[in-house]
């Protein structure tokens, strides 16, 4: 690498290469001021803003801050910059199109040629502020939407007496909204089940915590009995004081009916759970299936001869088979079922499926429980997509490695540990000699399928317990904790510049490709995250002004040499 690259990866101003892999990475809004005035901004500030980056670059940052909030959000900046904290902040902003927007920023200190420069992360808030602030004035449209509910919504204060209820909860009991409001809840509630409405009332108020899905028995106003599910919440005033109980509830007595109708009338149970698209079965005690509708057998795969009789531990993981267990074992002590349990269900083709189900205990004609009913929903795509979330969430996209969110949690919990045990810890920054130039020869898809086999190959000779992740462009970071010495480093970085004397084998592609490697090793070489990824950095050049494919740990007396060269001197 020449005199010019150094230098123009040696700032952040000037690494337009590295700087733009990196901003494109962060999910906010990312700036750099110096002297009040915007120098970078990435294309979601842009985007934030509606500005274009020739009209940020020169702007003052404060122009942008609406002028009622200018100050405070000066002394905000100044406080942050001067403590180098990173509570975050929130401020209306002015978009170029005169719009008004919420934003939360976070700003961070650095010093970069003499000067002081302040780096601001920038999330748009709007649509949050602005529910907050529907909800908080708008106590009509509040009201609308308890009144439209099709659940009952009721408040009470703390002797049990109503103080709103909606409409729904009205036409339940039979009674007007008028006769309801300072009804003490005895008067509806069955007297077999008044002692445990006060037990349920009397636990939220100790506990501060809302009790869901408790059935009641309900007496209307024309004498008839129901049967509702209630959930129970602390009604609290303005210093958060319980004043009262608020509760949603809603008619389960048709839905008992059926299940009575069902036991009754066994050609219509059968012809409807046939029909249902939620699997619903039933075991014996011992968990052998003895009923199965098609539903069932659509998500376990098998057909109803094949089910009949297979015993519950085929069809779950041996890790849960435990836990299944115990859920059954719970409504077969208590006699009540048990609402919804999540459990992994394993198919005929060995694909596994994620399923929601319900526990009730089955019956014989002396109520004598014989074995367990149970109703499953397949969640597997919406398990999925919320595993697919997460994994985009602290995953680099291209390679699937870490990126910089989990290397974050990886490396202060490897700290940590080094701090507590004495043992060292190992930073390693990878660089890859020349990857522009394949980049730019051979296609932008063929470069992508290096950094994946890369990342392959680096995988392949970690530890278990050792990190790496991909931070952007051809660089990747390996933690490596509780090694004893540094010399443990140093062997791995060599395995890792042999493994690369092997061509990397892309389709009919052979690519020869090298690797500078810079070490940082807490304590000497660093005793925080932010010192130990920069010296291992300053390490990775100087091992490129080397001559490159070699590693070279992080020395201070070489670092000061490395700079002197890097800026001319």
């Amino acid at each position: 690498m020449g005199k010019t690259d150094k230098q123009n990866k040696s700032g952040m101003g000037e690494s337009a290469e590295l700087a733009q892999a990196l901003m494109r990475c962060a999910g906010t809004g990312i700036y750099i001021v110096q002297d009040g005035k915007f120098r970078y901004v990435n294309s979601l500030f842009q985007e934030l803003t509606g500005y274009a980056e020739q009209e940020l670059r020169g702007m003052y940052s404060l122009d942008l801050v609406h002028p009622e909030d200018r100050e405070a959000v000066r002394k905000k900046a100044i406080e942050n910059l001067k403590d180098h904290c990173l509570l975050p902040y929130e401020y209306r902003f002015m978009k170029k199109n005169g719009e008004v927007g919420w934003v939360l920023e976070r700003l961070a200190s650095t010093e970069y040629r003499g000067k002081r420069t302040a780096v601001g992360s920038f999330m748009d808030i709007t649509e949050h502020e602005q529910l907050e602030e529907a909800l908080a004035k708008s106590g009509e449209r509040y009201r609308t939407i308890l009144e439209e509910m099709q659940d009952n919504y009721f408040e009470v204060d703390l002797a049990g007496n109503f103080i709103f209820v909606n409409e729904a909860n009205a036409r339940q009991l039979g009674y007007s909204r008028e006769e309801l409001i300072g009804m003490d809840y005895r008067v509806y509630i069955h007297p077999d089940d008044v002692e445990n409405v006060y037990k349920t009332f009397n636990q939220v108020y100790r506990e501060g915590q809302p009790i869901r899905a408790c059935t009641v028995k309900i007496v209307r106003k024309d004498g008839s009995t129901g049967l509702g599910e209630l959930s129970v919440f602390p009604l609290r005033n303005d210093k958060g004081e319980i004043i009262g109980f608020r509760g949603i509830g809603r008619d389960i007595a048709e839905r008992m009916q059926m299940i009575e109708a069902l036991r009754r009338s066994e050609e219509r149970y059968r012809t409807i759970l046939a029909e249902i698209e939620e699997g619903y079965y039933e075991v014996d005690l011992a968990g052998n299936f003895t009923f199965v509708n098609n539903a069932t057998c659509r998500q376990f795969g098998y057909s109803k001869e094949e089910l009949i009789g297979m015993n519950y531990r085929v069809y779950v993981p041996k890790e849960e088979v435990k836990s299944v267990y115990k859920a059954w074992n719970k409504v077969y002590r208590t006699g009540k079922p048990l609402k919804s349990y999540p459990f992994t269900g394993i198919r005929k083709d060995g694909r596994q499926i994620f399923l929601e189900s319900s526990v009730s205990p089955l019956r014989n004609n002396e109520g004598k429980i014989i074995g367990f009913r149970s109703i499953s929903r397949d969640v597997t795509e919406h398990k999925q997509f919320e595993q697919k979330l997460a994994e985009m969430a602290t995953h680099d996209p291209l390679t699937g490695l870490p990126n910089r969110v989990l290397l974050s949690d990886r490396f202060t919990i490897g700290l940590a540990l080094s701090r507590r045990s004495g043992n060292r810890l190992a930073v390693l920054m990878l660089d890859l000699d020349r990857f522009k130039a394949i980049n730019d020869s051979m296609g932008h898809d063929v470069g992508d399928q290096l950094l994946k086999a890369v990342g392959e190959r680096l995988t392949g000779i970690m530890r278990k317990s050792d990190t790496i992740a991909r931070i952007g462009g051809d660089e990747f970071i390996l933690v490596l904790p509780q090694i004893s010495q540094a010399n443990d480093a140093a062997k791995l970085a060599q395995r890792i510049l042999d493994a690369f004397q092997e061509p990397f084998v892309l389709g009919d592609n052979r690519l020869h490709i090298t690797t500078s490697i810079g070490i940082a090793v807490y304590p000497e070489g660093g005793k925080d995250i932010e010192s130990l990824l920069k010296n291992a950095d300053t390490a990775m050049y100087w091992a490129k002004e080397q001559g490159r494919d070699i590693y070279k740990f992080y020395d201070s007396s070489e670092t000061a040499t490395l700079l002197a060269k890097q800026v001319g001197v």
